[in-house]
């Protein structure tokens, strides 16, 4: 891949559209493109390397296995995002896995080179404060849904949440490359069958329909209405920081 065509790539992450042009290409400099594949780890939790991905192409999966083998999700990562700089902020070992759920372009930025870039640009510095600052605020909410809600509403919680990535269509939100069941069970701390019965007990009452590796929600008002009736409105819900 050639500096142009990287540092075209490098333009579309979230936290790197505030950089100028000489920054962009120091940074572009420093990074070493990967094409990854499906199901590969591209982080393990407790390794100790320290380097900065941005993802170009594909999605992946962050989350964690218990000793017993029981896979638990966090959130998925698409085009635009980035992951591993906390253990770049803080020299500890990496606290999650993150694995391809899809074929995928990464650039790997050493941990230097994002100091360097933190150091020298107060613009940057504050663009990645903001991007900690709200995780922190959507893991609070998951934790309070973790902690105080029923499974149902935690996957109706889940599901809003995929719908900010869904199109929106004269019949409903579509939600293509929807996760499985087992995927939606690991992030909200169920069992698979459990979300597949809460599935069909919606989709009998006409508020989504479910398809092969997708789903339609067709009365999202509903959806949201249920949940802030038991719930109550998050911040998360509020803000749209789906991108």
């Amino acid at each position: 891949m050639n500096s142009r065509e990287a540092n075209k790539r490098l333009s579309k992450i979230s936290i790197l559209k505030s950089l100028a042009e000489p920054e962009l290409e120091k940074l572009g400099s420093a990074c070493t493109w990967l094409q990854v594949r499906a199901r590969q780890m591209v982080v393990s939790q407790l390794s100790r390397e320290r380097n900065i991905y941005f993802i170009s192409e594909g999605v992946f999966q962050v989350g964690m296995v218990t000793t017993g083998g029981r896979p638990v999700s966090f959130r998925k990562l698409h085009a635009g995002s980035h992951f591993g700089e906390l253990a770049a902020l803080t020299n500890a070992p990496r606290t999650t896995n993150v694995m391809a759920e899809t074929p995928g372009v990464l650039a790997e930025c050493p941990p230097e080179a994002f100091m360097d870039l933190l150091r020298t640009s107060s613009t940057f510095a504050e663009t990645i404060a903001v991007s900690l600052a709200r995780g922190v605020v959507m893991l609070s909410d998951r934790v309070f849904e973790l902690a105080t809600l029923e499974v149902r509403f935690r996957i109706y919680a889940e599901l809003l949440r995929l719908a900010r990535k869904g199109e929106i269509t004269a019949d409903g939100v579509l939600v293509c490359n929807a996760p499985t069941h087992e995927t939606i069970a690991a992030t909200v701390g169920a069992q698979r069958e459990v979300v597949t019965r809460e599935f069909k007990m919606i989709s009998e009452e006409g508020i989504i329909t479910s398809g092969r590796r997708q789903f339609l929600i067709r009365d999202i008002d509903r959806l949201r209405e249920m949940m802030q009736r038991r719930a109550g409105v998050t911040v998360s819900q509020m803000m749209d920081w789906s991108a």
